[in-house]
């Protein structure tokens, strides 16, 4: 009786050693052959001139955004900003601004066009070339 015991006790650990190499062989072969997925960062450009009456140039430069970012966004993460009219539009750059000369604004085109809307309500995308020009109101 002994002899059965010690036998069907040394059967049932080999069935079971057998069993999790298996499962363990299981979970390795799928995980070896499902794809690596890498997360990428949705990562954007627009390049942002600024000038003054159209000629000198004050900065010229290019710079990164999330899909979906405001100009704002974007002028804010890289530019010391004065807002006005509730902070939707952008009246000071680095220092320059309406403040200093009331007759002066910051008037803002994308890709060749005027922006009809405030700097928050504009949505950036890819290639986008926007130039602030600080000029005289006529």
């Amino acid at each position: 009786m002994k002899n059965y015991l010690l036998s069907l006790a040394a059967a049932l650990t080999l069935v079971l050693a057998g069993c999790a190499g298996e499962t363990n062989e299981a979970n390795q072969n799928t995980n070896n052959s499902a794809p690596v997925e890498e997360q990428q960062e949705n990562n954007l450009s627009t390049s942002i001139k600024l000038t003054k009456e159209g000629e000198e140039v004050i900065s010229e430069d290019t710079f990164e955004f999330e899909e979906g970012e405001s100009l704002m966004d974007v002028m804010d993460r890289n530019f010391d900003l004065t807002t006005g009219f509730g902070g939707d539009f952008i009246v000071g750059i680095d220092g320059i601004g309406s403040e200093d000369e009331a007759d002066y604004y910051w008037n803002i085109s994308v890709n060749g066009e005027s922006l009809m809307v405030g700097a928050s309500d504009y949505t950036l995308e890819e290639n986008d070339e926007v130039h602030f020009d600080y000029q005289k109101v006529e």
